[in-house]
């Protein structure tokens, strides 16, 4: 993450998730539950997941919070380059068992063949080179390991994408009046962001049967894919 980035982030930190609530009409809880639904159903027993670009904390806390209504037993870490983002997360964590640290998604501070599963909700956008965050993916992984990544970008269907790009204007007008950059940024962020793109990045790091989904009209996607042998049915549904 930039430097810029990195500022945007400590200048929002406290209207964060209220952003993301205007953002996504409100349908963003449910989106990380699916997120969070895909990493836990593909669970063997005692796993170790890494949450990367926590932010506050949501998807950590989804991902927690299903293990144990499913009685999966998991050793979960999280991780974020900004520090004010992650005095909120520590903050809702309260006493819950989550390896809380500070960290870059472009070189992260955990051994080779480490986690069975990687995370990352509405973040990856964000990073400066996919490139190098996919072979960081990759080197993090243990063999058999997936990941699961949700984020927002415009929906293909031209009608969808008409009205999103409607809607975004009014929000960049709104944000004039608020954070002018901020808002630009996060508007733009989407705008830019191609999962097919991505997808071929994954895939030329080694990653396979790596597929995305479509959520609520296309405006979010949930991606998958997997480091060496697994069947890919146990995190697609």
């Amino acid at each position: 993450m930039s430097e810029r980035i990195n500022s945007i982030f400590s200048k929002i930190h406290k209207n964060y998730d209220a952003m993301n609530r205007i953002m996504s009409f409100g349908i963003d809880v449910r989106w990380r539950k699916i997120a969070a639904e895909k990493v836990i159903e593909g669970l063997g027993e005692n796993s170790r997941i890494l949450d990367i670009a926590t932010g506050t904390g949501d998807l950590t806390l989804a991902i927690y919070d299903l293990a144990e209504n499913s009685n999966k037993k998991i050793e979960l870490y999280a991780m974020d380059m900004n520090e004010k983002m992650i005095e909120i997360a520590r903050k809702k964590f309260g006493n819950r068992k989550i390896n809380l640290m500070r960290g870059d998604a472009l070189k992260m501070p955990y051994p080779d063949n480490f986690f069975d599963v990687v995370s990352v909700g509405f973040g990856a956008r964000n990073f400066d080179d996919l490139k190098i965050f996919s072979d960081e993916l990759m080197r993090v992984l243990k063999d058999g390991g997936f990941f699961v990544i949700i984020d927002m970008a415009l929906p293909k269907k031209k009608y969808q994408r008409m009205f999103f790009k409607f809607y975004f204007q009014i929000i960049r007008l709104w944000g004039h009046f608020i954070d002018r950059e901020s808002y630009e940024w996060l508007i733009s962020s989407i705008e830019h962001f191609d999962f097919e793109k991505f997808k071929v990045i994954l895939e030329k790091s080694g990653f396979e049967n790596v597929r995305y989904d479509p959520l609520s009209f296309g405006i979010t996607y949930v991606i998958v894919g997997k480091k060496g042998k697994m069947p890919i049915d146990k995190i697609t549904g």
